[in-house]
């Protein structure tokens, strides 16, 4: 009888070694989702459309100091101008979309799961990489032209009467970038693992996105209530709560360039942040629940 070689490839086996380098495999995940990201011409061309508020803004602050008194006066309200940029939600839910419909969904079509989870790399480690090159992408988008507009702000104004007067938002920049980071990194890599094609992935979360809003105005408008529980119930979607909770924190109501809209009434902040947490928490636990290397076969 002639003696078979042995298999040479075993990393069908599960791993049960020694598991070193333990904070940095999540970042090896993370590390590659971005540069997939960023080798994605269309990603830059998102990141260049969803700057366009800022640069808008800048370049009327920038007129604004050759301007004289009535355009100085348009442009007083610094804080309420930045957060009317920072609620054009639009271009940084599509570069949400791209960056992570195929978060996990790709790697289900591909099996590559069972490669990643035979490996020294738990399924804490996969979801927090999967999540992080998702936050970390959002994050800059909103992060950066916010950070490039404040400073010209702060520079022109003057150092230190800006501090005294919307020294705030410097502060406030990382949590505005992270509400949308996080509650768009969270919802996707819920929905993306649990599917195998991305496109759908888009198709559910943009609907979900959308559909959000439209059901929030029509609550709120078929509700007779005060002011404040109506503008409450309008921000009960996923765009509502992240310029909502932008409201809170800046103390300040959106303004637009465009006259006539301006809003006025600001939300109650604890039942946004509620439901901001409870969407951030159920879309983890979903993905967590579904990532394992194999098919589970019920029945």
């Amino acid at each position: 009888m002639s003696q078979q070689a042995p298999i040479a490839d075993l990393s069908y086996r599960n791993y049960d070694g020694p598991k070193t380098l333990e904070t940095k495999r999540w970042w090896v995940i993370a590390r590659n989702g971005l540069r997939v990201s960023f080798k994605k011409k269309s990603l830059w061309v998102l990141l260049a459309l969803a700057s366009l508020p800022y640069l808008f803004l800048l370049f009327f602050l920038f007129m604004g100091t050759f301007g004289g008194e009535m355009m100085s006066e348009q442009l007083g309200d610094f804080r309420g101008l930045m957060l009317g940029a920072y609620s054009s939600a639009f271009w940084p839910l599509m570069i949400a979309l791209l960056v992570g419909a195929g978060s996990i969904a790709a790697d289900n079509r591909a099996n590559a799961l069972q490669v990643y989870l035979s490996k020294p790399v738990t399924k804490r480690d996969y979801l927090v990489g999967k999540w992080l090159a998702i936050f970390m992408v959002v994050f800059g988008a909103y992060f950066l032209p916010m950070f490039i507009v404040t400073s010209y702000q702060a520079f022109d104004t003057g150092i230190i009467e800006f501090m005294k007067s919307d020294g705030i938002i410097f502060a406030a920049m990382p949590i505005l970038a992270a509400i949308p980071a996080t509650l768009h990194a969270s919802l996707l890599v819920g929905i993306s693992a649990w599917n195998k094609t991305p496109w759908i992935v888009g198709v559910i979360y943009a609907g979900l996105y959308f559909f959000s809003t439209i059901f929030a105005n029509i609550l709120a408008s078929a509700i007779d209530t005060t002011e404040v529980t109506e503008a409450t119930l309008r921000h009960l979607s996923i765009e509502g709560l992240i310029a909502g909770i932008g409201q809170f924190i800046l103390n300040t109501t959106p303004r637009s360039l465009t006259p006539g809209m301006t809003v006025d009434t600001m939300p109650s902040a604890l039942p946004l942040l509620l439901v901001a947490a409870s969407l951030i928490v159920v879309g983890i636990s979903v993905a967590r629940a579904r990532i394992r290397a194999v098919e589970v076969v019920h029945g």
